[in-house]
C-alpha cells in the first residue's frame, strides 16, 4: 500500500470529512466527561455517531451506511452494558 501525496488544494473525501468531525467531538466528548465518568463519554460518543449517520445519510455509499452503522450498534450495545449495570447497582 502506497500513501499518495494529495495535490495542495484538494477536496477531502466524504469518508475523511466525518472521521474529522467524529474525532472532534470525541476530543470535546473526552474534555466533557472528565470528571462525570465513562458513561458520559459513551453516551456523548454514541450520540455523535447518531447525529452523524443522520446528517450524511443521502451522501454515504452503502459500504460507509454499514461501516458506520456497525459502530452504532457497537455503541448501543455498549450503553446497554452500562444501562444494565446501574439497574444492577440500584437493585442490590
Amino acid at each position: 500500500m502506497t500513501l499518495e501525496r494529495k495535490p495542495c488544494g484538494a477536496q477531502l473525501l466524504i469518508s475523511e470529512k466525518i472521521f474529522l468531525g467524529m474525532f472532534v467531538w470525541t476530543i470535546v466528548s473526552v474534555l466533557i466527561s472528565i470528571s462525570a465518568g465513562i458513561e458520559v463519554l459513551l453516551t456523548l460518543e454514541v450520540i455523535g455517531l447518531l447525529v452523524a449517520r443522520e446528517l450524511t445519510d443521502s451522501l454515504l455509499t452503502r459500504e460507509l451506511r454499514d461501516r458506520m452503522d456497525f459502530f452504532i450498534y457497537a455503541g448501543l450495545f455498549l450503553f446497554m452494558v452500562v444501562v444494565v449495570r446501574r439497574i444492577w447497582l440500584v437493585l442490590s
